[in-house]
């Protein structure tokens, strides 16, 4: 008797032993793959560093030259504390007798002056201060896990406050945000944010932390089982980083927004969908545009259509020139 309990033990064990095994190494597989490159402070080197990410050599020269024009100026670097903890780094760049101030939000795993430098620049020559964030797990800035608008809509509101106590609260103020920075700056909207906010400008952002990482495996990464690596990837989210990928979305933003909303995306944006974008835009119940950059790819609608963006730029945001 005692054998055959031995023997069925034996059997039972291991094929028990082997699917154990099959589930460490498919979570641990999901965290390599999928958790850590994007939930997680990076190396230092942007993701966006690849060298497609200007288009051309002429681009890419541009904005190292307006990166290099940026840290000749007196710029210097302010923070804030974010609501758990946080320190968060920014450079404010004044403006003489400034008109007003606009406050840029880089995307994910990239950084403030690698999207707005030439922005940055455009504004500040218009006579405009500008301040510029690393994103929390970003740079300069504190933190290890990246939440994909989540938390960051709160350091959103948070350095808004901040401008309006070194420029006023009746200085006018203009926000941006760009691919994750575009759907923070939106998620933000729902905040009670001070009356001096003149308008939102939102490039080539997704609508949801879900939706864009179902979006990237089933369509970019071919996953097998996405709901099931998405279930488990939300689980780690949950666990380490204290976040749920449909805990927010732009939705409900901008059920609460008062402001007028400019929305860009790039018509070849193979990344995130351009449907993301015109999604938001119909849902957007106040005053807004739709500036569509053809043959774009992800992010780099300023350097495709450069003219283009400061012509809509200035007039839907009434910039004085």
């Amino acid at each position: 008797m005692k054998n055959e309990t031995k023997t069925l033990i034996k059997q039972i064990a291991l094929p028990v032993g082997i699917f154990l095994g099959l589930c460490l190494a498919a979570i641990l597989g999901i965290y390599f793959a999928l958790f850590k490159p994007n939930f997680m402070r990076g190396n230092g080197k942007p993701v966006s560093a690849d060298a497609n990410h200007f288009l051309t050599k002429e681009n890419e020269d541009k904005n190292k030259a307006d990166t290099e024009w940026f840290f000749a100026q007196a710029y210097e670097e302010i923070s804030v504390t974010s609501f758990d903890g946080l320190k968060l780094v920014a450079y404010n760049l004044p403006a003489k007798n400034a008109k007003g101030t606009w406050l840029l939000i880089h995307g994910h795993q990239s950084a403030p002056l690698r999207e707005y430098a030439g922005l940055a620049r455009f504004f500040h020559e218009l006579g405009y201060n500008v301040v510029l964030p690393y994103q929390r797990a970003h740079g300069k800035s504190e933190g290890t896990y990246i939440t994909f608008g989540i938390k960051e809509r709160y350091d959103v509101r948070d350095w808004i406050l901040k401008i309006n106590e070194i420029y006023g609260d009746t200085s006018p103020l203009y926000l941006e945000g760009i691919s994750m920075g575009c759907t923070t700056v939106l998620m933000s909207l729902s905040f009670d944010l001070p009356a001096n906010l003149q308008a939102v400008v939102a490039d080539c952002g997704y609508t949801s932390p879900y939706e864009i990482m179902w979006k990237v495996a089933k369509k970019d990464k071919n996953m097998p089982l996405p709901r099931l690596v998405l279930g488990v990837g939300n689980c780690m989210a949950r666990i380490f980083a204290d976040f749920d990928f449909n805990e927010y979305d732009t939705f409900k933003g901008l059920r609460y927004n008062k402001v007028p909303v400019l929305f860009i995306h790039g018509t070849e944006d193979t990344f995130v969908p351009i449907e993301m974008t015109i999604s938001n835009f119909q849902y957007c119940a106040t005053e807004k545009d739709l500036f569509l950059v053809e043959h774009c790819p992800h992010a780099i609608a300023y350097f495709v259509d450069e003219e283009g963006y400061h012509k809509h730029l200035v007039n839907f945001c009434k910039l004085e020139r």
